[in-house]
């Protein structure tokens, strides 16, 4: 287990990585947003466990480097708005609190996304899941009237999967 593992000793190298690849999950790598958010929880007390954790996000980014998400607009329809949401009931071992994530599509383009710890600890995974319905639903409707001030008309329906 990670918890006896030795002390890393270069707290601020482990700090600086971890900056940068929040950087990077929140602007162009949606899909190591989990591991590193996971990772950014350690950042007071690092083991060499999750220093090890955090090559492996680097080598996952070195050898995907050729993979990008292609977002092309498609000018001649109505732009649709759909929704992933998914939650991890009691997934922090410590603190037993769910980790909640979404993503938002604009016409099957991914646009906004996001994975955290939620605040409260949830007694069951239904309410794990409405719990992050709910934040999801939340920034989902402001989603929409961002869009429909820039399209003019709103996106509706909404699909939340």
């Amino acid at each position: 287990m990670y918890s006896e593992a030795p002390e890393f000793k270069d707290n601020t190298l482990y700090r600086s990585t971890i900056g940068s690849l929040l950087y990077i999950a929140n602007w162009t790598w949606p899909d190591i947003a989990l591991p590193v958010n996971l990772l950014s929880r350690h950042v007071s007390n690092p083991t060499t466990y999750h220093w090890e954790a955090i090559k492996w996000v680097l080598r996952y980014l070195k050898h995907s480097s050729e993979a990008y998400l292609r977002l092309e607009p498609d000018a001649t329809k109505q732009p649709t708005l759909t929704c992933y949401a998914d939650a991890d009931w009691a997934g922090d071992a410590k603190s037993r609190k769910s980790t909640s994530g979404y993503v938002f599509f604009l016409n099957s383009s991914p646009v906004h996304w996001y994975t955290g710890k939620q605040n409260l600890v949830a007694m069951s995974t239904t309410e794990a899941e409405y719990i992050c319905l709910s934040k999801a639903a939340n920034n989902l409707t402001w989603f929409d009237d961002l869009l429909s001030s820039i399209w003019a008309e709103p996106t509706y329906p909404i699909t939340i999967y």
